[in-house]
């Protein structure tokens, strides 16, 4: 697997300046991989390894995404997005915004 196509990381980029919330899914050969103890996969957090041998999609924060669309993300989770599949979240099941609290202009 090679990630992202250049036209998909356009496509992601987008979708990401705009708001848009983003999933990970582990594809069948990261899990072999995790399965089997490649070297590949040595350091990866067991947490996570067990949520991805699992198939669970993985939310992943917007910045991430813009930093692997823009080849600026580390190597390591880079490599991790590059054999997977990442998606949009659906507008059902997207986070909800954060409402600061207007402060009491009364005073």
């Amino acid at each position: 697997m090679l990630g992202l196509t250049a036209e998909e990381k356009n496509m992601a980029l987008g979708y990401a300046i705009n708001g848009a919330d983003f999933m990970f899914i582990s594809s069948e050969w990261l899990c072999g991989l995790l399965a089997s103890g490649s070297p590949e996969t040595i350091d990866v957090n067991k947490t996570l390894v067990a949520i991805l041998l699992n198939r669970k999609p993985i939310r992943l924060g917007t910045a991430t995404v813009i930093k692997y669309c823009r080849g600026t993300l580390d190597r390591r989770n880079a490599w991790l997005l590059d054999h997977g599949d990442i998606k949009v979240v659906p507008p059902q099941f997207k986070k909800p915004e954060l409402i600061k609290p207007k402060e009491d202009d009364s005073e």
